[in-house]
């Protein structure tokens, strides 16, 4: 008599959903990236945000993103060292957008909703503009989302990742 069968059996139990495991984990763009990808908890999601840290990531924004080409529970988190006024503008914009104040504690102290989209980068004077507002970082998610509709006033983030930037620190 043999044991063969039973390991084996075990084997092709365990190793496919081992596979799954590693492929989720290779698909996380935060395991992947961690530098450019973050978690925002909020109080009822979790939230994607792409990391906006340096002044090329922070110009470019949704600049030239197309609806279809991200995905609408998945944000962008504009990261700045200090408090100070954050006003933004929509050029080149193809969706509406969300805008989340946040304090240095992670807090949202602000919101802007339903900034309309502006394809295109003229003329100058169309393109639409939020008012400034006192903060530490802003969050940016598309109008549409769900996630984006359930985020409220007071609501406390918490910010995962692998490397935890320094302005989050």
């Amino acid at each position: 008599m043999t044991m063969l069968p039973l390991p084996r059996f075990k084997l092709n139990r365990i190793l496919p959903v081992l596979l799954l495991t590693l492929l989720a984990a290779c698909n996380d763009p935060v395991e992947k990236d961690p530098a450019h990808w973050g978690w925002l908890i909020a109080p009822q999601d979790k939230i994607l945000t792409k990391l906006a840290i340096s002044l090329d990531d922070q110009v470019k924004g949704f600049s030239g993103t197309r609806d279809e080409d991200w995905p609408d529970d998945q944000g962008i988190i504009f990261l700045y060292d200090e408090d100070g006024p954050r006003a933004f503008w929509m050029p080149d914009t193809y969706f509406d957008l969300d805008l989340f104040f946040i304090d240095k504690d992670l807090k949202i102290i602000d919101i802007e909703r339903k900034v309309p989209h502006f394809i295109g980068r003229t003329p100058e004077d169309r393109i639409p503009r939020i008012r400034s507002v006192w903060a530490r970082h802003v969050l940016e998610l598309k109008s549409k989302s769900s996630v984006s509709q359930k985020l409220k006033l007071g609501d406390q983030l918490k910010f995962h990742s692998p490397a935890i930037p320094q302005q989050i620190k």
